[in-house]
């Protein structure tokens, strides 16, 4: 009797363990942590939920012409040559008031695909260059990158919005498309669409 009790608490244990990891709140929606496995009422109402949160911040509405103008003054990067050398040889930076980091290709971390610029006087924008200096994307980080949720917003050089990436509460990254459509869901590296099945599609 003694050895059943002990196998039925172990049990119990393990059992309310698993329920308790599984289970979170984000924006008064309970849901499942793995994205993959739950319900598709879950998947919808998470996906509603962050939608909508980012329709209400205006994102998807704003107007591209004044990031374009905003944006030129980097789109050369005259530095280019010292930066690259500073990310592949530790060779000191040409100026003081910015950092730089390389940016590797997915699949193939030692091939540098560019690299980003982040000044200290605005540390939530980083400006993104392939390896000849040219200016293709930047990155506004809205939040705090080690706080749940918050976002990262993509836009070209010309200051059209590219993507959206949400970090959720229930640490995905949910990626939306311009139109405010999910794109899909990034799941242990890997995108997921909306009812949780793979998708053939190179991350960057």
């Amino acid at each position: 009797m003694r050895k059943f009790l002990i196998i039925f608490a172990v049990l119990f244990a393990v059992i309310s363990q698993v329920f308790n990891c599984e289970i979170s709140y984000a924006y008064g929606v309970r849901v499942q942590k793995d994205y993959r496995f739950t319900t598709q009422q879950d998947r919808n109402k998470r996906i509603k939920a962050y939608q909508e949160y980012l329709e209400n911040e205006g994102i998807f509405d704003e107007d591209h012409y004044a990031r374009k103008e905003a944006y030129k003054k980097y789109r050369k990067d005259e530095d280019s040559r010292a930066n690259l050398n500073h990310i592949k040889h530790g060779k000191p930076l040409p100026k003081k008031g910015y950092t730089v980091k390389g940016n590797y290709y997915k699949m193939a971390d030692k091939i540098l695909s560019g690299y980003s610029i982040i000044y200290d006087d605005n540390p939530y924008v980083e400006y993104v260059y392939n390896t000849l200096g040219d200016l293709y994307e930047v990155i506004v980080l809205k939040g705090e990158e080690h706080i749940l949720p918050h976002y990262k917003i993509v836009y070209a050089f010309n200051g059209y919005l590219q993507r959206v990436i949400f970090t959720a509460i229930d640490g995905y990254d949910y990626i939306f498309l311009p139109t405010g459509k999910l794109q899909g869901v990034v799941v242990d590296g890997k995108l997921y669409n909306k009812v949780g099945r793979p998708v053939k599609v190179w991350l960057l």
